[in-house]
């Protein structure tokens, strides 16, 4: 059995579709917690606000963009599509090794985040990989 590399990317994208806003939400949530909470100290809560954006504002603007043109210029949105992946990867990075404090909450939602944006990141480099060849099923 042949895999689709084109075909999972897209799959990605549509959980990453759904995913979006519970992450989003999940974030500011605790941003905002985090901001108006006595018991811990935030020394760095704009710039942890900062990366929030930054993160929530790519990944929007990579599955707008992804759902305008995919049937125009596939590879060319793929691309453009694992360039905002990286970008979100290092938001990612950022969130669990050098913010602080970090909440067990954010921890769960960035491994669950890096899980999705891995193997977004394996299948769109795939797809893109010259030897790929798309498999005709019918």
């Amino acid at each position: 059995m042949k895999a689709d590399p084109e075909l999972m990317f897209e799959c990605l994208m549509y959980i990453n579709a759904h995913y979006f806003p519970v992450i989003a939400l999940s974030e500011i949530a605790m941003l905002v917690a985090k901001y108006l909470s006595d018991k811990k100290d935030t020394p760095n809560l704009d710039q942890d606000a900062a990366v929030c954006l930054t993160r929530h504002v790519a990944e929007l603007m990579k599955l707008v963009i992804f759902q305008i043109f995919k049937y125009s210029s596939r590879k060319l949105v793929t691309l453009f599509a694992i360039l905002l992946t990286l970008l979100t990867v290092a938001t990612v990075y950022y969130n669990m090794f050098l913010q602080h404090p970090i909440l067990r909450l954010e921890i769960v939602l960035c491994c669950v985040t890096s899980l999705l944006m891995a193997t977004e990141m394996l299948f769109g480099l795939w797809f893109l990989m010259p030897c790929y060849k798309k498999v005709e099923y019918f």
